[in-house]
């Protein structure tokens, strides 16, 4: 193995820039999607249904639509086009017209002069329903006779991979560890619930404003349900708010266009937080039972996985998660033979969808347990025995397909298993509280599997104002998307950073970039500039010579402008204005980096990630307190180390949350939490001593260039803070999140020596 090229968490800090964009947020420009005020805007206001699964016999909105005040009234009835929309399985209604399949969901639509006025609407709306046995449970909805969630069953999603001669394996397997694991459903708790505002554009079209990952598919799905050409809608992704995922499928878009359509003018239309717990979309809980096997020598030799998940009501994401949970169960090891069954059950909960983590981050806090008890079992340090156990780099991915060759994961493992956390004590009690040390090693997919929107165009241009313009149709969450595409565009122009205008996420300002999703957009980024980028400098520079009157020889491109031996020569304004409309524009198409193999969903390029965590654990009250985590980030060259630490330190502290705070439970479909003074998450306060060391090796030869930080860091955290608190206690952990009630049964079973 060649050197590790490493930056410490102080040269990344040291090497981060204010964000671009820090001054304006911090003002409040640009502001939520919802504070646009449109001339003559209507407030909205969603009818919500009261059963979880119900038959709608009947809806009179008479009483309602007479109310002054009340512009109009919009059920399933009004749509003029497409009634439902999805992703791989179109399954959900814009607005229901014969049943309702989990609390909240949305019946008819109101649009009047203020919000309290379609408040009260709402309440004079009549309908009748006719309840329908209840599925709230993921195992009971796969069992013969189960009420029908939808008409065609309830197994919506059902995924086998096997490969080796697992009989074989499992009669050379001394050491077994058979365990049943629950992950629970966890809610995106973003600062802005999902709202913003549908208005005419004046020219019989209409602009929707809404914190989305997609304009250019939200604005499909629209048109499709107006029944106009695509080409009248125009969708523009705001860039504050936060969505970890839970803004990736449209929610309320489609009925604020509606009611746009419906009554000619703006319409806001905002979930309150309740309103937004029952309607958005939760990361699945999952049961998952592994069996796993290694010899006397700590060889990995069989691996069984079975998972059961709760999609909710609808599928939104859902057999995406359950295809990347089929594929991160086995984690960056060898084994002689693998079988992975996993199945995605309809029930009347809520609708889980996409999450940061994305169906990954279940399993992998399941294996990392079995890792660690399989260590012990043979007496073999956890570092040493995954060291012992990493698939080559370049092996076949985990489902056997093609994959970019990368030795991430053993340069993160090796990274940490030198350090003094690991290499010190890893469990001792001071007074009341016990101390443990864990380590976890998990790799994890970027973009979007084989068959997947995968393919993407970025564009690059000189705008009429003088700034380089990259557009593309990403949309900036928070995630500091401006910051990492005005680094790496200077790093491959040669331009200073502020010379950069990132235009993003305005379906009619920029191309069709698919999807911000899946830690794919700072990579696509990176590939644009190294595909074209010198090209269309080298293009401009030569025309802009010409129109000067210029050598092209001596000018390159600097910060400002032109340079030439002497210093700047001519500012970007001057190049836009002699240039003017025959300034060249690249328009960059990046085709599908995907395997080769043909298996699908199946994922071409990973990123790798270990841990080390240390917590503390309260005896008196069970409490779990997370205090040191260190990071090893295999994630190739760091693109912004802005971007790249509030990836991963933003991304640990929500992995955090998923170990030790949040629990979202359902009781007959109903939510036991509505809002964040009941559910719990990590604050800054609860925020462990974290350290974040990135590697940035790649193999010669490597084409992927950056991997994506922006959902390793929830993967790596939960099973690295299970595994310390399983050290910490000698506690088996089988569910997330660790409550101190467990610990404490578990003490009063087995007290402190």
């Amino acid at each position: 193995m060649t050197p590790h090229q490493l930056r410490s968490h102080a040269e990344l800090s040291a090497a981060t820039p204010p964000r671009p964009d820090a001054a304006a947020k911090l003002a409040g420009r640009p502001g939520y999607p919802t504070d646009h005020i449109a001339p003559g805007q209507l407030h909205g206001a969603i009818l919500g249904s009261p059963h979880p699964h119900a038959r709608i016999v009947s809806i009179d909105t008479t009483e309602a639509a007479a109310m002054p005040g009340v512009v109009a009234i919009v059920t399933a009835a009004d749509i003029p086009g497409t009634t439902h929309y999805g992703l791989r399985v179109v399954d959900r209604p814009v607005l229901c017209h014969d049943k309702v399949r989990c609390i909240a969901d949305p019946v008819a639509a109101v649009a009047a002069t203020t919000r309290e006025l379609a408040d009260a609407a709402l309440a004079r709306i009549r309908v009748v329903y006719e309840p329908l046995p209840l599925v709230d449970d993921a195992e009971a909805a796969l069992a013969p006779g189960a009420p029908p969630v939808h008409e065609r069953g309830n197994l919506l999603h059902a995924t086998r991979h096997q490969r080796g001669d697992l009989d074989a394996a499992k009669r050379l397997g001394l050491h077994v560890v058979d365990t049943t694991y629950e992950s629970p459903r966890q809610m995106h708790a973003f600062l802005e619930t999902e709202g913003g505002v549908a208005e005419p554009d004046g020219a019989g079209g209409w602009v929707v404003r809404f914190g989305c990952h997609n304009p250019e598919r939200d604005r499909q799905v629209i048109a499709a349900m107006l029944a106009v050409p695509a080409g009248r809608v125009r969708v523009i992704g705001t860039p504050v708010g936060g969505s970890y995922g839970g803004k990736d499928e449209l929610t309320v878009q489609p009925i604020a266009a509606l009611l746009a359509w419906k009554t000619g003018r703006a319409v806001r239309l905002h979930l309150r937080r309740g309103e937004s717990t029952d309607l958005g979309v939760k990361r699945h809980a999952m049961r998952i039972r592994m069996r796993t096997s290694c010899d006397a020598a700590g060889r990995l030799r069989s691996h069984e996985t079975w998972v059961l998940a709760d999609t909710g009501a609808y599928a939104t994401h859902g057999p995406e998660v359950l295809d990347a949970a089929q594929e991160h169960a086995v984690g960056p090891y060898r084994h002689d033979a693998v079988a992975i069954d996993a199945r995605l059950a309809y029930t009347n909960n809520g609708i889980a969808g996409a999450f940061r983590g994305f169906g990954a981050v279940q399993v992998q806090f399941a294996l990392e347990q079995q890792m660690d008890r399989l260590a012990r079992a043979c007496g073999s340090d956890p570092a040493a025995f995954r060291a012992l156990n990493l698939a080559a780099p370049d092996a076949p991915g985990p489902l056997g397909q093609v994959v970019a060759p990368f030795d991430g994961p053993a340069r993160a493992l090796d990274v940490v298993s030198r350090y003094p956390l690991w290499t010190g004590p890893r469990t001792w009690t001071d007074g009341r509280w016990r101390r443990g040390v864990g380590l976890a090693l998990v790799h994890r997919s970027d973009g979007f599997g084989r068959g997947g929107p995968n393919s993407s165009r970025i564009d690059l241009a000189l705008g009429a104002d003088g700034r380089i313009e990259l557009r593309a149709g990403f949309t900036e969450l928070g995630q500091n998307l401006v910051g990492a595409i005005q680094a790496l565009a200077a790093r491959h122009l040669g331009c200073a950073a502020s010379d950069v205008h990132p235009v993003l996420g305005d379906s009619a300002r920029t191309p069709d970039s698919g999807p911000v999703a899946a830690s794919r957009a700072t990579t696509l980024v990176w590939r644009a500039l190294e595909a074209r980028g010198a090209q269309w400098r080298e293009t401009l520079l030569t025309l802009a010579a010409a129109r000067l009157g210029e050598p092209a020889g001596p000018l390159r491109f600097g910060a400002g402008g032109l340079w030439d031996r002497s210093g700047l020569r001519w500012p970007w304004t001057t190049v836009a204005a002699i240039l003017g409309p025959d300034a060249p524009v690249a328009e960059i198409e990046l085709t599908a980096e995907e395997t080769p193999s043909a298996i699908e969903s199946a994922h071409f390029v990973f990123g790798a990630c270990a841990a080390l965590c240390q917590v503390a654990v309260d005896t008196w009250t069970g409490a779990v307190r997370v205090e040191r985590l260190v990071i090893a980030a295999a994630l190739g060259p760091v693109a912004s180390p802005a971007g790249f630490l509030g990836q991963m330190e933003g991304g640990a502290l929500m992995g955090i949350g998923l170990a030790t705070t949040e629990h979202l439970p359902m009781t007959g479909g109903r939510y036991g939490a509505r809002n964040l003074d009941t559910y719990l998450v990590p604050t800054l306060a609860d925020s462990p001593a974290l350290e974040v060391i990135a590697v940035e090796n790649v193999p010669d030869g490597d084409t992927v260039g950056p991997r994506g930080a922006g959902e390793i860091g929830v993967n790596i955290a939960t099973p690295a803070v299970a595994n310390a608190i399983a050290t910490a206690l000698s506690m088996p952990v089988e569910r997330l999140p660790v409550r101190p009630d467990d610990v404490l049964d578990f003490l009063e079973r087995a007290p402190c020596p």
